[in-house]
C-alpha cells in the first residue's frame, strides 16, 4: 500500500522550513499571507475533486463501510406498482 500524499498544509510548512528557516524566522506578514491563502485555495481544490483525499473520512472501516453501501443499492432496483386504486 502506497504511503497517503502529504496535504497542501504538510507541503506548505515543509516549504517553508526549508526554504525560509521556520519556524525560527519568517516571512514579511504579506508574503506569509499570500502563502497561505495559496495552501486553503489548494485545500479546497482538493477537497472538491476529492473528498476522501481530505481526511474527511480517516476511518478506514468507516469509508469501505460506504463504499459497499453505495454498492449495494447500486443494485436495487425499485418496482413502483401505481396500478392500485383506492
Amino acid at each position: 500500500m502506497a504511503a497517503p500524499a502529504p496535504s497542501p498544509l504538510t507541503q506548505t510548512v515543509r516549504w517553508l522550513a526549508n526554504y525560509t528557516r521556520f519556524p525560527s524566522s519568517r516571512l514579511p506578514e504579506k508574503a506569509e499571507l499570500l502563502v497561505l491563502f495559496a495552501t486553503a485555495a489548494s485545500t479546497e481544490d482538493l477537497a472538491k475533486s476529492n473528498p476522501y483525499h481530505v481526511g474527511m473520512l480517516k476511518d478506514p472501516n468507516f469509508a469501505a463501510a460506504m463504499r459497499n453501501y453505495t454498492a449495494q443499492r447500486r443494485k436495487v432496483h425499485i418496482v413502483c406498482d401505481n396500478s392500485a386504486k383506492t
